[in-house]
């Protein structure tokens, strides 16, 4: 029969070991990335947002984010989409449509890699232009 002090020491060390893994999860665990979204048009538009993981050596690319929103026009950035994936690397895929024109705008890509802090943000603006650009803020 295991005695007092063997029960406790078996005890605290589960304690401290899960401790230890906690800890070493929040260590690696650096952010998520946020989407926004702004109109410099003076019409309204309409985004498609498509987000893809980068799939590593043995998966092929995944949609992990995907998003069709209507933007009227704005002086400043819309969040839209907050926490939208994690820390990694994506290729993000925007087309735009202008109702009452037949020609969408784009599609644009780039690549993004939120990390490093959390809550990055990926702002997609669709300019005077119109075109697409793609700006990234740091925490």
């Amino acid at each position: 029969m295991p005695t007092r002090r063997t029960l406790l020491a078996a005890v605290g060390g589960a304690l401290v070991g899960g401790g230890v893994t906690y800890a070493g999860d929040a260590a690696t665990e650096s952010g998520y990335g946020s989407i926004e979204w702004a109109n410099e048009l003076d019409e309204e538009v309409r985004v498609r947002t498509v987000v893809r993981s980068d799939g590593g050596p043995l998966a092929g690319r995944t949609v992990v984010y995907e998003n069709d929103t209507r933007l009227f026009p704005t002086d400043h950035y819309r969040a839209v989409e907050t926490n939208a994936v994690r820390t990694g690397t994506y290729g993000v895929e925007v087309a735009v449509t202008i109702p009452g024109r037949s020609a969408p705008v784009g599609p644009a890509s780039t690549t993004w890699t939120p990390a490093g802090c959390h809550h990055q943000r990926l702002i997609v603006l669709v300019t005077r232009d119109p075109s697409v650009e793609f700006l990234q803020r740091e925490c």
